[in-house]
């Protein structure tokens, strides 16, 4: 019995760290598409030559940190311009151009908590691996120890 309980736990292990790593590479893989997909927008920081944050005007923003500055920008100039949504006209030029400001805003916020899901999907992948290690080497110990008994 103790060595069907032992080969459960290695059998428990080998999935934790198949899991884990399956869990790792979609993460990455994912990341790597919101980065794609971010360059092929070509979106640019409307920023002077070097800000005092150390972003360069023309850069892609294709980063967390970039896409929460072109966030911040983005929001400065449509409040500078046209104040908040109500304060535009039903109808006008104006709240077009504010909506147009809106959706891009929304695809970069829905691109950072992209990032950050995929930060923690890697985060649940790693400690998955390293409780598949735990759960393996214990097994091992379990079957030895059952083994010597025997």
């Amino acid at each position: 019995m103790r060595r069907f309980l032992a080969i459960g736990v290695v059998i428990v292990g080998v999935v934790s760290l198949v899991l884990g790593t399956v869990f790792i590479v979609q993460a990455n893989t994912t990341s790597t598409e919101i980065r794609a997909g971010l360059q092929d927008e070509k979106v640019t920081l409307g920023l002077p030559a070097e800000d005092e944050d150390g972003y360069t005007n023309g850069n892609v923003v294709d980063t967390t940190a970039e896409l929460q500055a072109a966030q911040d920008i983005l929001l400065e100039h449509m409040r500078d311009s046209y104040g908040t949504y109500g304060d535009t006209g039903r109808g006008s030029p104006e709240r077009t151009s504010y909506l147009d400001g809106l959706t891009l805003m929304n695809s970069m916020y829905i691109a950072t908590m992209g990032y950050g899901v995929t930060t923690v999907i890697t985060g649940i992948g790693a400690f998955m691996i390293i409780v598949g290690i735990a759960l393996g080497a214990t097994g091992v110990l379990l079957l030895r120890a059952q083994t010597r008994v025997s």
